[in-house]
């Protein structure tokens, strides 16, 4: 076929399909023909828009706990609590938009405390006679919790939050006191298209109450992180307000904070952080202390580079408009570390600080030099020996406006060596011995020579060995080292500092279903003084000797299915020196002060009933205290 009708027959094919493809699409009115069908049969087809209920998850516990208290110079109490809960979570509209979930507890307790319980703990049972002296309490409250989560995988997600706790329904609490934490809050992120930044605030409300005191405590923060280039900067804000009513005491902590990170390269990078604080309080103590602080550190070191340098700049502001006091303080340090070659290192360095107080001006100049060679290490019948020397030079100088000037110097030598050796006693465990001696020589020489303390030369001999072992695999993981340094002063001198520590840890299982769980330290030690001068002591040679020992830490055991029992399970805890740290601006620690603590709880399971039953011996702040609780719950839906 001629090659122009192959092209016109393309052409009326393409027409034909397009003319076929209009009418199929042409509306009803097409070509002026009017429709003979009713418009509801047009509609029939078309789906109706209807509202639904998103789909709700729905659960729920019903409860019942016994509890009974016994301390010490206190009335023994005993309380039944039963409570329900109902819980549930959704979404409004779509997941996207937003997600909530919350759930409400209703509790009744009676509670019973008296002088006449004191036998009721530990006795078996509580006498008839003695429920003239009880005090009958009954109490109904409301736990629970909400939260909403609005825009929740978008890039500026907002959530709110409450919640309502009683201690009498938390079975972790340590502390016999009862009382009530109640707060609320929100915070929210944003996030921009490109990445570049991100902000994120948050609001947070805390009260706690009980017998004879109640708490708040608000707390406001704000962050924003950016990056470009070869910079990151952080910036950040806190406040927080505590109140404790009860006390009439008020404190409040304000942290502004900034962060920057300069890294063009590998070789080097620098961190500057500006730190802006303020922490007043009133009543019990009144001050209004402030502290700016700004502070940078740089280190340098190109790649198979043996220097190293590294350099810092400090300046800190503190004033206290309350006793009219304030302190300026501004000073910079330069550090060399040059690896000579895989023995032998170099170091350096130079530092120099101005100090402004009202009761003048110091400026302070430092600086050192050193070497340090570590000797090749050596291997004779699987014992590995290494040796070390070590010398540094430093030299200050202080500069005070009312007192003068004093120049010191310090030279140090230091000569030491270490031997282990470690034996395999199983495919699984291992045992090694360890020891070092060191021997310090210091000679030190002040312009200012008054009382003699510290000057001269001083030579202190150091001893340290060590047992350890190891166990990895077959069910056990665990480590134990045991060491012992004694550290004396040699020549004229006698004071002397001895150490025993002990540490232990490890997982250990015992069988099927039984293991042990250990994290344990003992500490002891004993320090002598040396001979104090006779310009301050008339009585020359009196030495003053001090013992210390203390053992911290946390043992558990674990049995499963006791008794051959299914879903059965015990456990056992020890645990000992427990510390609290309080800040400002926080409330006051209730439930966690013990210092020693012996929990055994008891758990069983069947379906959706679970019971604990719970007995710690403890000591608070002192006192012993004991008690026993009794939990029994019922679970039902999601």
């Amino acid at each position: 076929m001629h090659p122009a009708r192959w092209k016109l027959t393309l052409i009326a094919c393409a027409a034909a399909s397009a003319a076929a493809q209009a009418q199929v699409t042409a509306p009803s009115d097409a070509g002026h023909i009017p429709s003979t069908a009713p418009p509801a049969a047009e509609e029939a087809g078309t789906p109706e828009r209807s509202w639904r209920l998103p789909p709700l998850r729905v659960s729920g516990t019903l409860s019942y706990d016994m509890r009974a208290a016994r301390s010490a110079g206190e009335p023994s109490s005993i309380a039944h609590v039963l409570t329900g809960t109902l819980g549930t979570s959704t979404y409004i509209y779509a997941p996207w938009l937003a997600t909530v979930s919350g759930s409400v507890g209703l509790s009744s307790s009676i509670s019973h405390a008296g002088s006449g319980l004191g036998s009721g703990l530990g006795t078996g049972g509580f006498q008839d006679g003695e429920l003239h002296d009880r005090l009958r309490t009954r109490e109904n409250f409301i736990t629970g919790n909400a939260r909403m989560d609005l825009f929740p995988r978008s890039r500026f997600p907002f959530e709110l939050h409450f919640d309502r706790q009683d201690s009498r329904t938390d079975t972790n609490l340590a502390s016999a006191i009862e009382f009530q934490r109640q707060g609320f809050g929100g915070s929210m992120r944003y996030r921009p298209e490109s990445g570049l930044y991100n902000l994120t605030g948050a609001y947070d409300h805390r009260t706690q109450s009980g017998f004879g005191f109640r708490s708040k405590q608000d707390s406001l923060s704000a962050d924003f992180t950016t990056h470009w280039k070869a910079n990151e900067l952080a910036l950040g804000g806190t406040f927080n307000r505590a109140l404790n009513e009860g006390l009439d005491d008020e404190s409040r902590f304000t942290s502004l904070v900034a962060r920057h990170n300069y890294a063009p390269s590998t070789a080097l990078s620098i961190n500057s952080t500006a730190n802006l604080t303020r922490t007043e309080q009133s009543g019990i103590g009144t001050s209004d202390l402030r502290v700016l602080q700004l502070s940078s550190v740089g280190i340098y070191h190109p790649e198979l580079s043996p220097l190293t340098l590294t350099g810092t700049v400090r300046g800190v502001a503190l004033r206290d408009p309350v006793s009219d006091t304030g302190n300026d303080a501004v000073g910079a340090t330069l550090g060399a570390n040059y690896q000579f070659n895989p023995n032998l290192r170099l170091t350096a360095s130079g530092g120099a600080q101005v100090t402004r107080t009202d009761g003048g001006t110091t400026t302070f100049f430092t600086g050192s030099a050193g070497a340090t060679y570590q000797g090749d290490s050596l291997e004779f019948r699987g014992i590995h020996y290494d040796w070390f020397a070590s010398g540094n030079l430093a030299s200050s100088l202080a500069d005070n406006s009312t007192q003068g000037s004093v120049t010191e110097r310090t030279l140090g030598l230091q000569l030491g060596h270490t031997a282990n050796r470690s034996w395999r006693l199983s495919q699984y465990s291992s045992v090694g011995i360890s020891g070092s001696q060191s021997l310090s020589v210091t000679n030190s020489h002040s312009s200012r020579d008054e009382t003699g303390i510290g000057i001269g030369t001083t030579k202190t001999l150091l001893n340290t060995v060590a047992l350890n072992w190891q166990q990895t695999g077959d069910g056990r993981q665990g480590y134990a080292r045991a060491s012992y340094s004694d550290s004396m002063e040699l020549g004229g001198g006698s004071a002397r500092f001895q150490l025993l520590n002990f540490q232990l840890s490890g997982n250990f299982e015992l069988g099927y279903g039984r293991s042990v769980t250990a994290d344990l330290t003992y500490q002891r030690s004993m320090q002598r003084s040396g001979n104090l001068p006779t310009s301050l002591d008339p009585l020359s040679g009196a030495v003053l000797r001090t013992r210390s020992s203390g053992a911290s830490g946390e043992v558990s055991f674990r049995q499963n299915q006791l008794f051959g029992i299914p879903r059965l399970r015990f456990v056992s805890r020890v645990r000992l020196a427990q510390d609290v740290l309080k800040q400002p601006g926080q409330l006051l620690s209730i439930p966690d002060r013990e210092t020693r603590l012996w929990e055994n709880r008891l758990e069983w399971n069947i379906g959706r009933l679970t019971s604990q039953l719970e007995l710690r011996l403890s000591q608070i702040d002192g006192r012993r205290v004991d008690s026993l609780w009794l939990r029994v719950q019922r679970n039902f839906g999601d």
